[in-house]
């Protein structure tokens, strides 16, 4: 059943809170084309749906999470090619009292300013009531008065507890690898899994046969392994190469010639280019619902994998590698299939008529539902 906030539900607020949701200044809030920006859009969303005050920090563009609701806007001037950090740092320096005068602080950038300067600055009060949200491979942990720090999934925890060594097998490592020490216990506050809007990518009326890969076409996403296995099943593959961005062009032509030979072994495969403007979600969620199942043979340890949940909710299965989060979110033999050798893969994609019908779209409602994460994130500052 999807959560609701209606009046009289156990999931709305007993007692408003004051929130201030401070989203990254990369992207525009939502993003057009992109994940963490759209999740904390839909978490300021859920917050205010659970009838919580918030306002939401974002970048030049930004749109309210919702037109009923009362979750207020406000954003640094600028545009999107100045240096996000230092926009980030302006709200530090310009919103801080502002934002320190809510009950709460939910810290979602990349650079964590605000969690900073409460740090290094600011009294134990400010630092209690601030919450680093750690998100991706390239979030910064602040180094100074750690505190109250949240994340995505239990592999993001052994990462953040225990030391990033040893966990990406991406280029993020060389950078980010080994530099950071493990954070201390008492810093850690808790797991929240990511969410997604399920109320918008919902199922279709249809399948294709096809199956989708939709990533950046970058070595450690596994582009090369979908390539062989369509190849080698002479299937038909829909690859969506990223946000459109130079690299992810340059990074597509690197697999032109495995393009080239699946196809000569009898594949069938297209390159799906959808552009980043209002339509990019709708378009996407239609790629989702037609395919047969989502491909994903990540060579990587991700600490999460929006596009996984995204492809359950619209009732689509997944096939992945047993690496990173992955297993926090597939449930073997029932929404997809966790996958390790080649074999495994080959042997996942003709068994998935057997998977149960309906099981991803029920997962999705049930797990990844975006007032379950609001809802979660109350529990956790109200400890």
């Amino acid at each position: 059943m999807t959560p609701s906030a209606k009046a009289g539900s156990p999931l709305a607020a007993t007692t408003m809170a004051r929130i201030a949701v401070l989203s990254t200044t990369t992207y525009s809030t939502p993003a057009l084309a992109y994940g963490g920006e759209t999740s904390f859009f839909h978490l300021a969303k859920g917050l205010c749906e659970l009838g919580h005050d918030v306002t939401l920090y974002g970048a030049p563009g930004s749109l309210p999470p919702h037109e009923n609701c009362r979750c207020r806007l406000k954003y640094i001037p600028g545009t999107y090619s100045e240096m996000s950090y230092a926009r980030e740092w302006l709200i530090a320096e310009w919103h801080y009292q502002e934002i320190m005068a809510n009950d709460y602080v939910l810290d979602c950038s990349l650079n964590h300013p605000v969690a900073e300067w409460a740090g290094w600055y600011g009294p134990p009060e400010h630092q209690r009531k601030t919450v680093v949200v750690l998100n991706g491979t390239t979030s910064h942990v602040p180094r100074c008065g750690l505190f109250n720090t949240v994340v995505g999934s239990n592999k993001w925890k052994e990462l953040l507890l225990y030391g990033r060594t040893q966990f990406y097998s991406t280029p993020y490592e060389q950078t980010y690898g080994g530099s950071i020490e493990p954070v201390p216990e008492e810093a850690f506050l808790g797991v929240v899994p990511f969410w997604t809007d399920v109320n918008f990518y919902t199922p279709g009326d249809t399948k294709d046969d096809y199956l989708l890969f939709l990533s950046r076409p970058t070595a450690y996403k596994g582009l090369t392994q979908a390539l062989e296995l369509v190849a080698e099943r002479k299937l038909h593959l829909k690859i969506v190469p990223g946000l459109g961005h130079a690299s992810h062009t340059v990074e597509l032509e690197q697999h032109r010639p495995q393009i080239e030979a699946a196809i000569a072994r009898g594949a069938k495969v297209d390159v799906v280019s959808i552009p980043q403007n209002s339509q990019h979600h709708i378009l996407k969620r239609e790629l989702y619902r037609k395919a047969r199942a989502l491909l994903a043979p990540f060579q990587s340890h991700e600490p999460f994998g929006l596009v996984l949940i995204e492809a359950l909710a619209c009732g689509t299965p997944v096939i992945c590698s047993r690496m990173g989060a992955f297993p926090e979110i597939i449930k073997q033999g029932e929404t997809g299939y966790l996958c390790r050798t080649k074999a495994e893969y080959l042997e996942a994609i003709d068994h998935l008529g057997d998977l149960p019908a309906g099981a991803p779209r029920g997962d999705a409602e049930s797990r990844w539902h975006y007032l379950r994460a609001a809802t979660d994130y109350m529990k956790l500052l109200e400890k």
